[in-house]
This record gives C-alpha cells, sequence and structure tokens, in this order.
C-alpha cells in the first residue's frame, strides 16, 4: 500500500504500568485482532476497511497509528482498568505518518511537525519504530517529574549557604527526602526499558529502523542528560541528609544539657539540704 495520504501516529505515556493479559482478553472479546510480542501487544481493526495499529508496552507506553483524535481519547478511557499507578500528566507525542519508497523520519519545515514515511504497511516495521517513540515518550515523562523535583528543591542549597539552615520542619525534610527517593528509584527501576528491546535479537532486520527512531528522537543524549540530572537529585538527597541529621545532632546535644543541668540542680539542692 503506498500513498502519499497524510495519516496520524501518537505516543502516549498516561501510566507506570499495563496489565497485557487482561487488555489482550478485554479486546479480544471486543472482536479486535490481537497478537503478543515480548512485553508489548499489538491491536489491529478486525475489517480492512479501517486501518489503523495500536502498540501497548507493559511499561506504560502506547503508540497509535491511523487513529483520530476521538478515537484516542476513546482508547485511552477503555485501558484505565488496565492501569497501575496513573500519572498525574498523560505524556504525548504527535507525528503524522505516509507511505513512500523508503523509511525515515524527519522534521517537515514548513508546518514545523515530525513526518513518518514507511516502505509498507508491515506490523513489525511499525513495531521498531514503536518502540523508539515509546522510550522516548516514556523518557519525557520521566524528564518531567525530574525536573519538577529539582524545581521543588533546588533553592535549599542556597538557603543553606545563606542562612546556615534550611526552613523545613524535620518532618518536611523527611517528606522532601521520601520524594527525592521515589523519583530515583523509579527511573533506576526502569532504566531496562531504554535500552535497546530484546525483540531485536529475533528480528534484526528491523533494528536498523529502531535506530533511526532512537537517533532522531535524540534518545542517547536525553539519557546522558536525565542520569546527569540524577546525580543533581541525589546531591539534593544528600543535603537533606545531611541536614536532618545536623538536627538530630543539635537535639541530641540540648537534651544532653539538660540532662547535665538537671543533675546540677539536684546536686546543689540535694547539698543545700543538708
Amino acid at each position: 500500500m503506498k500513498t502519499k495520504q497524510i495519516m496520524r501516529c501518537v505516543s502516549f505515556c498516561p501510566t507506570e504500568n499495563y496489565r497485557l493479559t487482561t487488555i489482550s482478553s478485554f479486546f479480544r472479546s471486543l472482536g479486535y485482532s490481537v497478537k503478543q510480542y515480548r512485553k508489548v501487544i499489538h491491536i489491529s481493526h478486525p475489517t480492512p476497511s479501517q486501518e489503523y495499529d495500536i502498540f501497548i508496552f507493559s511499561y506504560g507506553c502506547l503508540v497509535t497509528w491511523g487513529l483520530k483524535h476521538k478515537e484516542e481519547k476513546q482508547l485511552l478511557e477503555q485501558l484505565k482498568p488496565f492501569s497501575i499507578n496513573p500519572l498525574p500528566t498523560v505524556e504525548l507525542g504527535r507525528f503524522v505518518y505516509r507511505y513512500g519508497d523508503r523509511v525515515e523520519m524527519a522534521t517537515h519545515e514548513r508546518f514545523n511537525v515530525d513526518v513518518i514515511v514507511l516502505e509498507s504497511n508491515s506490523d513489525q516495521l511499525k513495531l521498531a519504530i514503536s518502540y523508539g517513540l515509546a522510550q522516548s515518550i516514556q523518557l519525557e515523562s520521566y524528564e518531567s517529574a525530574v525536573q519538577k523535583t529539582i524545581d521543588q528543591n533546588t533553592h535549599y542549597p542556597e538557603q543553606l549557604a545563606k542562612k546556615g539552615s534550611i526552613s523545613l520542619s524535620q518532618k518536611e525534610i523527611s517528606r522532601r527526602m521520601g520524594q527525592i527517593f521515589l523519583a530515583r528509584s523509579s527511573i533506576n527501576l526502569n532504566s531496562e526499558y531504554l535500552a535497546a528491546p530484546e525483540y531485536f535479537w529475533e528480528h534484526p532486520n528491523f533494528e536498523d529502523c529502531y535506530n533511526m527512531s532512537e537517533k532522531f528522537l535524540d534518545i542517547p543524549r536525553r539519557v546522558a542528560t536525565l542520569n546527569q540530572k540524577l546525580d543533581v537529585l541525589h546531591e539534593l538527597f544528600e543535603m537533606l541528609t545531611s541536614q536532618l541529621q545536623h538536627r538530630h545532632s543539635n537535639m541530641l546535644e540540648t537534651i544532653i544539657i539538660l540532662l547535665i543541668f538537671v543533675e546540677i540542680v539536684i546536686t546543689l539542692a540535694t547539698k543545700l539540704t543538708n
């Protein structure tokens, strides 16, 4: 199938994880064609009259090919019951695609939109590119979460340098430390999904298409930048830990001084009564 018709391709990251087995059963019960790959399912329309493809990844991302905006919204609603830890904000990436003589990705100079050109309607070709699109939108979700955490806490080092202390209660410091720890651990636990998918061990012919999408979406550089931001979070965590320990140490010193003072008072009182 080769046509100049322009169609929508959108990547979403609405949740941390999806229950793929139950999603497969749900869409099969509705009469859709469902194929299971490694940590991803492919859903397509049962009739050739309407061409679209949906790839849903276990790590909470999905990529749609050929759906209309209304259908995408309906799909996201259908998937909500199968989500694990939905995200407060749904990250999405918009593209358009068409069929041509070779596979390529480029930014349209006039309309500032990313265009994907496919040489065929192959499921595996779309899946190879979808891996890159899904990784990119998941990375965008991580980038947003990390930057938000940094923005919420980045002024405390300056405050500590100017005033020698942080204007937070012990409970609030512990809460901030928990937020930073959760942000770091969530990314570290899921970082394997930012590596080359195992799918291409069995389908090496399509790895070049994945590499093309990875390069176009600048994933390696963004991963490196994300790691630098994680280092900033680590430094913030250590600073808050040090501040908490300092307050704890000061509290212990105060308690010891009070105990010594009480002991001196009791000793003096005992001597005076004698």
